[in-house]
């Protein structure tokens, strides 16, 4: 790539006609500049004032477009293209500079670089059985782990749990598995109903299934696509309510730190009765159709029934954020969840919402681009992330 070349690049993103790959090279070269300013060392200073300007200037007034739209602020964040970037950074700083940088995140010591970010979370869980040993996951090679209460627990090649009853089986035991902050698993239970868990999750389920119902019981955020079976209907519980269902596809949010327990239903049909602070149903309960969602909010009488954004509600088991006009706090809530950190605030909290996608396989850095574009500074201390407003 040329100098002409690049300024045709800039040309077309101040004139809104530029790629998504040409928006993401012109992006990384503004956070080049915010975050290294020495990146750069070959270029003249009023060259790299000149290239940083326009960069600035257009990312602004993309913003501004935004803001014109919406009575409150709302920042949008990038699909960020860090394959392509990077590709577009290399090609056209081999060829339009001279003199090579040297300072970069490679020759720094180890130690400060664990401090510039922070990966993000992986497959990790921990399996309970019914004599209360436990069995850590990921530390687990592929094939059968174990045997209990009529069923074998094997480990699949692409990582997963799948409960396999026995023919014979008659009893069955209590199980559970959970996941810690910047962990997440999937499983198969006995009747092939199929679980996701998100980061500090958890379900509590039987080795088999009997009886007139299958009974499991959740906490955090999990998301099931459950066998069919009219004879036997499948029951969630969970701290605050309980979810019937034949066979649906369905997620669950009902995270402490969370200000209502939400019911995203994607496939089928799903009743859902509140409970009660001993946890008994009360005469309360409503009736998702696909495309619903329910909202329980502390110390609500009723459910409060909406259409539900399903990309946002199973982003996370997808394999991404997606925010959807959310307020820092909530964006940081799962950050802090999935990439094991602690989070506080410094200042005045931001009122500015949030909208956009980011692969959840990014370092943590990624993510907290869209607060600095919105002028939030950041700062990554140890496992801590420190918001400034």
């Amino acid at each position: 790539m040329d100098q002409k070349e690049f300024y045709t690049i800039l040309r077309k993103y101040r004139e809104g006609i530029a790629t998504p790959e040409e928006i993401a090279f012109l992006e990384a070269y503004y956070d080049l500049f915010e975050v290294e300013e020495n990146v750069l060392d070959g270029m003249e200073d009023k060259a790299k004032a000149q290239l940083k300007n326009t960069i600035k200037v257009g990312l602004s007034e993309q913003i501004a477009a935004e803001e014109r739209k919406s009575s409150s602020k709302v920042i949008w964040i990038k699909k960020w293209a860090a394959a392509a970037a990077a590709l577009l950074f290399i090609g056209f700083a081999s060829y339009l500079f001279t003199k090579q940088t040297t300072t970069n995140l490679a020759s720094k010591p180890e130690e400060q670089v664990a401090q510039l970010d922070i990966s993000p979370g992986g497959n990790k869980a921990v399996l309970t059985l019914a004599n209360g040993s436990s069995i850590i996951l990921n530390d687990k090679e592929n094939g059968l782990i174990t045997q209990d209460a009529g069923a074998e627990i094997v480990k699949t090649k692409d990582g997963q749990i799948v409960y396999r009853s026995k023919q014979s089986a008659q009893n069955a035991a209590l199980n559970m598995i959970s996941t810690p902050r910047g962990g997440q698993y999937q499983l198969t239970l006995a009747d092939g109903t199929k679980v996701w868990l998100n980061a500090s999750s958890s379900i509590k389920f039987p080795t088999v299934f009997t009886g007139a119902e299958r009974k499991v019981e959740i906490t955090g955020e999990v998301y099931f696509e459950v066998a069919k079976n009219r004879n036997m209907p499948f029951k969630v519980s969970s701290a605050h309510q309980v979810i019937e269902v034949l066979g649906t596809h369905f997620n669950i949010n009902t995270y402490d730190d969370e200000s209502a327990d939400k019911t995203t239903l994607l496939e089928g049909s799903v009743k859902i009765h509140k409970l009660n602070t001993e946890g008994k149903e009360e005469n309360i309960s409503t009736i998702l159709k696909p495309g619903q969602q329910a909202i329980l909010a502390a110390n609500a009488k009723v459910f409060k029934v909406s259409t539900a954004d399903e990309e946002a509600a199973v982003a996370w088991k997808n394999g991404y954020f997606k925010f959807n006009r959310d307020n820092i706090q909530t964006i940081m809530r799962q950050v802090s969840r999935w990439y094991n950190v602690d989070v506080e605030y410094r200042g005045k909290i931001s009122e500015d919402l949030f909208v956009g996608k980011i692969n959840r396989s990014e370092n943590v850095s990624e993510v907290l681009r869209i607060l600095q574009l919105s002028k939030i500074n950041t700062t990554i201390k140890g496992d801590k992330i420190i918001i400034t407003n």
